[in-house]
């Protein structure tokens, strides 16, 4: 007799059980590739990444430099072994800097974003700069940006000519914020009245608190719990796969919180009022230009993404004084094109081989 097939599991059956696995599972140690740190500004620490020895006679690929999103863990660029950016590019040959952002605290309340453009990132990315060349890599990083990294490099680099920079990848790096989905929605003006509501919003401290925040991202995916839970209950007889799941929900759940200017300032002249592209962003008195980055770039969005959408982030393209612009859409989603398969089989080798491209070593 031919034994018949389970029965599928009731959806809420497995949702239940992806609740309690999920809430009593331990969350597995993360960012476990070795790093020095090279560099430190108020919060913001620089870890190298040292690069695989090159073949005798072989020159150093040109050195990367990673900037994450500032209201995010810096360590989704190496979440876990087979799905770490940072990992891959150091195995790839290349030296890599990660800008870790850390955690403001009370201190950071009113640092704004010129603070942020005009002297941590700068700073960070010159001091990256000078240890490469040390190590023996060609004087100029790439630099690749992520989300609101990617938006705080670009606005770095046009303001910092002065930086030597070989390359500028911006991935899911919203810039025409009309198209910018669903946080576009929540932080609109028509539904955010910054003057009124953010001061109601901030802790004692000035700053926008994780407990504001994560609802926040929750709304951008309303029926994310569904899916996080039946995708834990799905994992949880493999403890490989369950790793792997329960490794993004921590990045998911570590949220930090945003200084108060910072969040004011940046909302209002991207999300509110659509300055970067138009050229009429005043930050501390200075425009900023995009038309000022000269460097070749590479437009990295995702189709699957509703944070920054293709839409949001291919306008970049043409924004820019460089000669040469490449543009990609990748099949996979805002977070999955780094921890996701998507990563390993198609991101981390087209940054490689794009970087050496315009690196003109290795």
């Amino acid at each position: 007799m031919t034994p018949s097939a389970p029965l599928p599991v009731d959806p809420w059956t497995a949702i239940a059980r992806g609740m309690a696995v999920h809430a009593v599972t331990p969350r597995p140690a993360v960012g476990l590739t070795p790093s020095t740190v090279i560099h430190a500004q108020d919060k913001l620490a620089v870890r190298y990444y040292a690069p695989r020895a090159p073949a005798p006679g072989a020159k150093l690929p040109r050195a990367l430099v990673l900037v994450p999103s500032l209201i995010n863990r810096a360590y989704i660029l190496d979440l876990e072994p087979g799905r770490s950016l940072c990992a891959a590019l150091a195995e790839a040959g290349h030296p890599v800097y990660l800008v870790d952002w850390g955690v403001p605290g009370p201190e950071d309340a009113d640092e704004g974003v010129g603070y942020v453009v005009d002297e941590l990132l700068p700073r960070a990315i010159a001091r990256a700069d000078r240890h490469a060349v040390r190590q023996g890599a060609l004087p100029g990083p790439v630099v690749l940006g992520y989300c609101m990294g990617g938006v705080v490099t670009a606005v770095t680099l046009a303001r910092h000519p002065e930086l030597r920079v070989a390359g500028f990848i911006a991935l899911n790096t919203p810039v025409s914020y009309a198209h910018a989905g669903r946080f576009r929605d929540l932080v609109a003006p028509e539904h955010l009245d910054l003057d009124r509501d953010l001061p109601k919003l901030l802790d004692g401290d000035g700053l926008v608190p994780v407990n504001v925040m994560k609802p926040a991202f929750n709304l951008l995916d309303p029926v994310g719990s569904v899916t996080k839970y039946r995708a834990v209950e799905a994992a949880a007889a493999d403890k490989d796969k369950l790793a792997r799941v329960l490794a993004r929900e921590r990045w998911l759940e570590e949220n930090v919180p945003m200084p108060g200017r910072f969040a004011a300032e940046f909302i209002r002249a991207t999300y509110q009022q659509d300055q970067l592209l138009a050229g009429t962003w005043v930050l501390d008195g200075r425009p900023v230009d995009l038309r000022a980055i000269t460097a070749p770039t590479l437009v990295v969005a995702c189709a699957g993404d509703f944070i920054c959408p293709p839409a949001a982030a291919l306008p970049l393209a043409q924004a820019l004084g460089s000669e040469r612009v490449d543009t990609q859409v990748l099949a996979c989603g805002h977070i999955g094109v780094v921890v996701g398969s998507e990563g390993p089989r198609t991101f981390y080798p087209l940054v490689d081989r794009w970087a050496r491209e315009v690196g003109g070593a290795g």
